[in-house]
């Protein structure tokens, strides 16, 4: 990843928040990490190539050892623009994206969560069969009195793998 694109995103999140109101992207600039995207791994399954990324990556996630569900944005290459997205993380923080082919991920600032937590959160929402993600705005207003976007993840239900988002030096 290079750092223009983690800056790019970065600076994209950052205009897109409102102090005033709850929204993913302050839960992701405020908890998330970034992840450089890496090739599919020879000879590893994918979900599926297009679909939905919340769950190829949750699927994923849960059948391969070592990879951690990670949603957040995406920074992507064509069509240009950051969109919400999901993926998995290796133990490294490297991104592996089930959902687009290789090189459309230019950057990614998510969350990674255990397993654990995502499928508690699953069953609470209800979102077990058409799973749309955590972050998504419908379901934290809807049927999570907007838990996630208020207060954020919980702590233990992090997995730190990734880098860090650097401040810019205050004025």
């Amino acid at each position: 990843m290079s750092s223009a694109s983690a800056s790019a995103l970065v600076a994209a999140l950052r205009r897109d928040v409102s102090p005033a109101v709850p929204c993913p992207e302050a839960v992701v600039l405020a908890q998330g990490l970034l992840h450089s995207p890496t090739p599919w791994p020879a000879g590893m399954p994918r979900r599926s190539i297009g679909g939905s990324p919340f769950r190829n990556a949750w699927r994923v996630a849960r059948t391969a050892t070592g990879l951690t569900y990670t949603e957040g944005f995406a920074l992507r290459a064509a069509p240009a623009g950051v969109v919400h997205h999901a993926w998995c993380v290796d133990p490294a923080g490297r991104a592996l994206d089930p959902t687009w082919p290789d090189g459309r991920g230019l950057a990614y600032l998510g969350l990674p969560m255990t397993t654990a937590w995502v499928e508690s959160v699953r069953r609470r929402t209800c979102t077990r069969t058409a799973f749309v993600g955590i972050l998504d705005e419908g379901v934290q207003r809807s049927r999570d009195a907007e838990r996630v976007l208020t207060f954020g993840v919980p702590g233990a239900a992090l997995v730190r793998v990734g880098t860090p988002v650097t401040r810019p030096p205050a004025v």
